[in-house]
């Protein structure tokens, strides 16, 4: 009786948990949650905003091919990598200029980080990359301890950057990406990770996860796809699923 109970408890919880919105696009890629309260999310073909928290989009950029993998806010700019892209904005994301920053062999980017002026980039054919002028100039890294990969999720958290290669799970470094360690999670397909408030997210195929003291808690079941943390409210999140339904917590 007592487990019966239980699940009817469970199951009233699921139910009143609902999705806030919708994305229709090819694919989701990535979240940024800016100071000002609006979302960014970056696809194939673009990047759109909303200022309600995901329940509606409009267009920031709609372009063939500007394919944003990956969303960094870095002081007053906003930065978009992804294949064949890296482009930033200075005025929240209204017009956009493209970077072609020196040492870089090609713009092919799987994953991107950026914090305090130190840049840390995977080129889907020529590995990792480092800047430590703001994105200016790249120098190629082998970090230690870090796999190689095709694609990774990527964040930083005050100064330690945390790496998820894809289907291999987590890694830390306190160096600025030359050393890595592997952080145990509870699944290797890692999707998205966020760091908001001093917590750590991450997002994968079975659920979104919280980093605490006594491990990982996870807050939502299901694949998840693309995450973001508001940058100053402590357990605020929005992401979206694999049928690209958005979701808030709380």
């Amino acid at each position: 009786m007592r487990r019966l109970l239980t699940l009817w408890v469970l199951g009233l919880g699921a139910l009143a948990q609902v999705p806030v919105g919708q994305v229709a696009t090819r694919d989701v890629h990535a979240l940024l949650w800016l100071p000002d309260g609006r979302l960014l999310f970056g696809h194939h073909d673009g990047i759109q905003a909303s200022e309600d928290e995901g329940r509606t989009w409009r267009d920031l950029v709609r372009k063939t091919g500007f394919d944003a993998m990956g969303l960094v806010l870095e002081r007053d700019r906003i930065l978009a990598a992804g294949h064949w892209v890296l482009s930033e904005s200075r005025n929240g994301g209204r017009t956009w200029r493209n970077l072609r920053p020196r040492g870089l062999p090609a713009l092919d980017l799987h994953g991107y980080a950026a914090s305090g002026g130190l840049h840390f980039a995977l080129e889907a054919t020529h590995g990792y990359f480092v800047s430590e002028d703001g994105g200016k100039t790249f120098k190629s890294t082998a970090p230690k301890g870090l796999p190689k990969a095709g694609m990774a999720a990527m964040v930083f958290q005050g100064k330690t950057l945390y790496v998820a290669p894809m289907g291999q799970g987590l890694y830390q470094s306190p160096d600025g990406g030359q050393t890595f360690t592997q952080v145990p999670t509870p699944e290797r397909e890692i999707y998205a990770l966020a760091a908001g408030a001093g917590t750590l997210y991450l997002g994968g195929k079975t659920g979104l996860w919280q980093r605490t003291p006594a491990g990982w808690k996870r807050l939502w079941q299901g694949t998840v796809l693309a995450l973001a943390a508001h940058p100053q409210e402590a357990g605020r999140l929005v992401f979206i699923d694999g049928q690209g339904r958005v979701w808030k917590l709380p």
